[in-house]
C-alpha cells in the first residue's frame, strides 16, 4: 500500500487543498464573529419590529407594505449593474496588490447610480401619485403611500448600499455592523412609534427618515471618498461585467418572492392571504440572514483568492468550505424555527396563524438557499456569473409552474410553501453543478457531500420530527423545551462528527483525490 493511500485510509474525509483564504481563517472567524454579534442583535430587533409592525397594521395592510417592499427590491435592479461590478473589481485587485487602479470604477458606479436612482425612484413615486388621483377610498390611499415611500427608498438606500458594500470589499466588517446595528434599533424606535401613532403612513414616513440617518453614517464613514467622472468606454466595460451578476441578482430576487407574486396574482383576497403568509416569511428571512451574513464575510475573499492566485480551483475549495461552515451555523436555527417558531407565533399572532402551516416547508428551502450563498458568489468572483443567471432562471420556471399548479388546485398557502420548497432544492442542485461541482476532484466531491449531509440533515430532520403539527400549532412549554434541548443535542453530535472526521480542525488540510 502506497502512502498516499494509507493517509487516505487514516482520513477518509481529508478535506481539500488550498481553502484557506489570503488573510486567513483566523481573521475570517473574528470577521464572523464580529458581524454574527451585530446579527444577533439585529434580527432580535427585526423580529421584534417585525411582529410589532403585524400587530399595529393588521393582515391587509401588512400585505400592502410586502408589496412596496417588493417594488423596493426591483427598482434596485435600474443601476444596470456597474456597481456590482464596480465592488467586484476592487476586491480583485485588492487581491493581486493594486486596489488604487479600481478606486476610478467606484467613481463611475457612483455617477451611474445616482442617475438610475433618481429616475427608477421618480417613476415609483410618480405612480404612487397616480393611485392617489385616481381614487380617494382608504384603500387606494394605502397603496398610493406604499408607493410613494418606496420611490423615496429607491433614491436614499442605493447610496446606502454602494458605500456598504464598498466597505465590506475593503473587508471592513467593524464598520458595516455598527451601521447595521443602528439601522435595526432605530426602526424599532423611530418606524415603531410612528407605527404606533399613524398605522401604515407612520410605518412608511419612519423607514424613510431612519434610511436618511443611515445614509447619513455611512458618508461619513465612507471607506473611499467618491467624486464625479465619466468615462463612456470603461462604464460600458463595467455594464458588460455586471449585467450578468445584476440579472442573476434580479432573478433572484424574483425567485425569492415568486410566492408572494403568485399568492398576489392568483387569490381572491391577496392582500389579507399575503399578510398571513408573512408570518412564516418573517421567521425565514431571518434564518436567510444568517446566511446572508457569513456570505457577506467571505463573498469580497472568494475575489481575494482568485486575484492572488488566480487559479478557479482554489477559489472553489474556499468555496466548499464555506457552504459546510453554512450547513452547519443555519441547521440549529432552522431546526429550532420548526420546534419553537410555530407555537410561539400562534400565541403572539393569532390572527396570522393560517399562514404558520408554510414554516414546515419553508424552512427547509431556506437552508437550501443558504447553503448556495457561496457557491453563486464563487461565480462572481471568477467572472461566471452567467451560470449563476442560468440556474436561478431553471429554477425560477420550475418555482412558476409548481406553484401554478398548487394554486391552481386549490392547496393555498401549503401548497405554495411546498412548491418554493422544491424550487429552492433545484436551485441548490442546479448552482453546485454549474459552480463547484467541476472544479472538485472525485475525493473532495465526496467529501463536500458527506459534510453537508452530516452538518445538516441530522438536525433538520430533529426538528422536523419534534415539530408540532400544522393543524395544531399550539404546544406545552415544557414540550417545546424538551425538543429545544434535543435539537440542540443532535446538532451538537453532528458537529462533533464533522470536527472530527471532516478534517475542519486541520490547520493545513491534505489532498483528497
Amino acid at each position: 500500500m502506497s502512502v498516499s493511500t494509507q493517509a487516505l485510509d487514516a482520513t477518509p474525509l481529508a478535506p481539500p487543498r488550498a481553502v484557506a483564504p489570503v488573510t486567513g481563517w483566523r481573521r475570517v472567524l473574528g470577521d464572523w464573529l464580529l458581524v454574527g454579534r451585530a446579527t444577533v442583535v439585529c434580527h432580535a430587533l427585526a423580529a421584534a419590529m417585525g411582529l410589532l409592525a403585524r400587530m399595529l397594521l393588521g393582515p391587509a395592510r401588512m400585505g400592502v407594505w410586502q408589496t412596496a417592499m417588493l417594488v423596493l427590491n426591483y427598482g434596485h435592479a435600474a443601476n444596470l449593474g456597474i456597481g456590482d461590478a464596480a465592488v467586484r473589481e476592487y476586491a480583485v485587485a485588492r487581491g493581486r496588490g493594486n486596489a488604487a487602479r479600481a478606486h476610478r470604477d467606484l467613481h463611475l458606479a457612483m455617477v451611474v447610480n445616482t442617475i438610475t436612482s433618481f429616475f427608477t425612484g421618480g417613476l415609483v413615486a410618480a405612480s404612487g401619485v397616480w393611485i392617489a388621483w385616481r381614487s380617494q377610498d382608504a384603500e387606494a390611499t394605502a397603496w398610493a403611500v406604499g408607493m410613494v415611500t418606496a420611490g423615496a427608498l429607491l433614491v436614499i438606500s442605493r447610496h446606502v448600499t454602494f458605500h456598504t458594500a464598498i466597505l465590506r470589499g475593503q473587508q471592513d466588517f467593524e464598520t458595516t455592523s455598527r451601521l447595521a446595528v443602528l439601522e435595526g434599533a432605530l426602526t424599532l424606535l423611530l418606524a415603531g412609534s410612528a407605527a404606533y401613532m399613524w398605522g401604515l403612513t407612520g410605518l412608511c414616513l419612519g423607514t424613510v427618515v431612519v434610511t436618511l440617518v443611515t445614509l447619513v453614517y455611512v458618508v461619513r464613514h465612507r471607506g473611499v471618498t467618491l467624486r464625479w467622472a465619466w468615462d463612456a468606454r470603461r462604464v460600458g466595460q463595467l455594464v458588460v461585467i455586471g449585467a450578468p451578476i445584476l440579472l442573476a441578482g434580479t432573478v433572484s430576487t424574483l425567485f425569492r418572492s415568486l410566492d408572494k407574486l403568485m399568492i398576489l396574482a392568483y387569490l381572491d383576497d391577496a392582500d389579507y392571504q399575503l399578510g398571513c403568509y408573512s408570518v412564516a416569511l418573517m421567521v425565514t428571512t431571518q434564518l436567510f440572514g444568517v446566511g446572508n451574513m457569513l456570505s457577506l464575510v467571505m463573498g469580497p475573499r472568494l475575489a481575494e483568492k482568485f486575484g492572488a492566485s488566480g487559479r478557479r480551483g482554489d477559489v472553489a475549495r474556499l468555496a466548499a468550505r464555506a457552504c459546510e461552515l453554512h450547513a452547519a451555523a443555519l441547521a440549529l436555527p432552522a431546526a429550532l424555527a420548526l420546534v419553537v417558531g410555530p407555537p410561539l407565533l400562534a400565541w403572539l399572532l393569532p390572527d396570522y396563524r393560517v399562514g404558520l402551516a408554510a414554516l414546515a416547508w419553508l424552512v427547509p428551502g431556506t437552508l437550501a438557499l443558504g447553503v448556495a450563498l457561496p457557491a453563486a458568489q464563487y461565480l462572481v468572483a471568477v467572472n461566471r456569473q452567467r451560470r449563476a443567471l442560468a440556474a436561478v432562471v431553471v429554477a425560477t420556471g420550475a418555482g412558476a409552474l409548481a406553484n401554478h399548479a398548487a394554486l391552481r388546485a386549490g392547496f393555498g398557502l401549503p401548497g405554495v410553501a411546498v412548491a418554493t420548497c422544491a424550487s429552492y432544492g433545484v436551485y441548490l442542485v442546479l448552482l453546485l453543478g454549474v459552480s463547484l461541482w467541476g472544479e472538485l476532484a472525485r475525493g473532495e466531491k465526496l467529501r463536500f457531500v458527506a459534510m453537508l449531509g452530516l452538518a445538516a440533515l441530522p438536525t433538520l430532520a430533529a426538528g422536523l420530527w419534534l415539530a408540532p403539527p400544522a393543524d395544531d400549532p399550539a404546544s406545552s412549554w415544557p414540550c417545546v423545551s424538551l425538543s429545544t434541548i434535543a435539537v440542540v443535542a443532535v446538532w451538537a453530535l453532528s458537529l462533533a462528527a464533522a470536527w472530527r472526521w471532516g478534517g475542519w480542525r486541520k490547520g493545513k488540510p491534505r489532498d483528497a483525490r
